[in-house]
């Protein structure tokens, strides 16, 4: 692997001492909004991983130029890995990056649907790749609180950078509520992948995690904001 790329590294140790840790290398470009590899790597691709099986009803991809979903090839060994475990076997989990390390005490599908969210804002999918800022800066982890701060705070981020190029900014965020809606598509048609994929239920719960984050998104995000905007008016009288 180049010298250069980052990396982020995914540990699990399990409760259940019959069951042998594993850890996920994933590297990166230096600018961190592409993932090069996964470590350990796959050995085989299965047939759920073709572009086909299961579909998103709005992939702009085509089969003739693209053989496999980005997402589902991007998480294949992890996918394999947890295919015969509970979504609510008790884990640790380690998250180191350049910057600091993260630990949590947790359920198998809280601890993957962090990893699998990373995976999949850097997986190269068209609809996904809006998450890739997210990416750089990762917050394992993060409370729905927190993941509104950071997805509003990087929506308007992006909206400051179309002003200053002369484009039409969207200031009242309509903009992300309807990318969210198309999120939730992906997520809808990575379940049905994986149920091709998976004994128990870890990574299937996994992925429904995230999906509820992001229905919780859509329909809680004007509710969490005014509990937001008192911080800021707190701030006006400092």
């Amino acid at each position: 692997m180049d010298e250069e790329s980052v990396q982020y590294i995914y540990s699990f140790e399990y409760d259940d001492q019959d069951k042998k840790a594993v850890s996920f290398t994933l590297n990166f470009t230096p600018d961190r909004t592409e993932l090069l590899e996964i470590e350990p790597k796959v050995e085989e691709v299965p047939s759920w991983v073709l572009l086909h099986h299961y579909k998103c009803e709005n992939c702009t991809l085509t089969e003739e130029d693209t053989r496999y979903c980005p997402v589902a090839l991007n998480v294949v060994q992890i996918i394999k890995h947890f295919k015969d475990t509970s979504s609510l076997e008790p884990v640790e989990v380690k998250v180191i990056t350049p910057e600091r390390e993260s630990l949590s005490r947790t359920h198998v599908q809280y601890a993957l649907g962090s990893l699998l969210g990373l995976c999949n804002a850097v997986s190269g999918c068209p609809v996904m790749k809006e998450f890739a800022p997210l990416a750089r800066f990762h917050l394992p982890f993060a409370s729905l609180d927190e993941t509104i701060y950071r997805i509003v705070g990087n929506y308007l981020i992006g909206q400051y950078f179309r002003k200053k190029k002369g484009e039409e900014p969207d200031w009242e965020l309509d903009g992300l509520k309807k990318y969210y809606k198309e999120v939730e598509k992906v997520n809808r048609a990575l379940c049905n992948r994986l149920r091709a994929a998976s004994v128990k239920d870890a990574n299937m719960n996994a992925v429904i995690t995230l999906d509820n984050y992001v229905k919780s998104i859509v329909h809680l995000l004007d509710k969490k904001l005014e509990k937001i905007c008192q911080l800021y008016t707190r701030t006006e009288n400092i």
